[in-house]
């Protein structure tokens, strides 16, 4: 196991939510266009509605009211189903860390399953104004706002169904976006945060201190293009102008926001010195192998202009650790114990 497969898991945990959002949204979006059809069926003449009509007896302020409470119980939902998956991935990736740290620096560390309780309490965003509810609120009363919006002008221009059908597709899927940059937001806040609590008990037993590392793709904003494979500073930071982090999505300063929302970079840990790796019949941290790959990343970005991940994937491809005979332990046989033991 190493952190580049550590994080391709919980990337996976995290694609599994945004697919859980996917399908609310679509599941919605079927709902009203039946809804708006219906209209049509009722109350159109040669294919158009007639706003008269559709005011009538207040019968749109009574659909956007059905349409409204809708989107009331799918945010609910969309709220269930992020806490539920961020617990998880908070677990995932604290154990995982633990058991990648534990094993690297050949030590026993005293990690433990961490408990319902005290996962909630460290996910809790300290901001009031960022909880999840918080946060998804205005994005709920922005979409049965521009629902509303739409259908009364799709009337007003005299469209048929299907021209009212593409706006509301249109209304839907900009909310369904917005929904997702929060799930990967937040998907990426607790990864980080699980490594912290990871690493912070792994500090009793080792020196460990941290590499940024960006995503593969042009989407990078710049400022994390240039800390890309930086090294935190002696008190354990990374730094970007007036900003400082332990890592990404964790930043306090006058441009937090704008250097977490939407961020996909991790933090790589180096455990004395050492990117760990633990697999069986290999020595990872061999300091013979380390120093040959650290040597081939760094000449592979400053000739090939790649990125730290693209540097450390190439190279470890090329470059083998020496074989080792010594006991090994899966990583779910040591999750095994630290559960019997808890």
């Amino acid at each position: 196991m190493n952190q580049l497969e550590i994080e391709e898991y919980i990337d996976k945990l995290l694609q599994q939510t945004e697919t859980d959002v996917d399908e609310v949204f679509t599941r919605r979006l079927k709902v009203i266009q039946r809804q708006v059809n219906q209209m049509y069926i009722k109350y159109e003449t040669n294919g158009e509605l007639s706003w008269t009509d559709v005011n009538k007896y207040n019968r749109l302020q009574k659909e956007m009211k059905v349409i409204a409470q809708l989107f009331t119980e799918d945010y609910l939902m969309i709220i269930q189903k992020l806490q539920a998956s961020l617990e998880s991935q908070y677990v995932e990736g604290y154990l995982r860390t633990a058991y990648l740290l534990e094993k690297t620096a050949a030590t026993e560390m005293g990690f433990t399953i961490p408990s319902v309780a005290f996962i909630r309490e460290v996910l809790l965003n300290p901001v009031a104004e960022m909880t999840l509810n918080k946060i998804l609120e205005p994005h709920r009363n922005e979409i049965v706002r521009r629902i509303n919006i739409e259908i009364s002008q799709g009337i007003i221009a005299g469209e048929g169904y299907a021209q009212m059908a593409k706006r509301l597709e249109r209304a839907v899927d900009f909310s369904r976006k917005k929904a997702k940059a929060v799930v990967r937001t937040e998907g990426g806040r607790v990864r980080s945060l699980s490594g912290e609590k990871a690493e912070e008990k792994a500090k009793e037993f080792a020196k460990i201190t941290g590499r940024w590392m960006s995503a593969l793709d042009l989407k990078v904003r710049s400022s994390h293009r240039r800390l890309d494979g930086t090294d935190t500073n002696n008190e354990g930071y990374f730094t970007y102008g007036d900003n400082r982090t332990k890592a990404p999505l964790l930043w306090v300063g006058p441009d937090s926001a704008k250097l977490s929302i939407n961020c996909r970079c991790v933090k790589l840990r180096i455990v004395n010195g050492m990117l760990p790796e633990y697999r069986r019949g290999r020595d990872y941290m061999d300091p013979t192998y380390q120093r040959k790959l650290a040597d081939r990343i760094d000449k592979l970005m400053a000739d090939e202009s790649l990125t730290y991940k693209q540097a450390l994937k190439k190279a470890q491809k090329e470059i083998s650790p020496p074989s080792v005979v010594r006991e090994y332990e899966t990583f779910e046989q040591w999750n095994s114990r630290l559960k019997k033991a808890s």
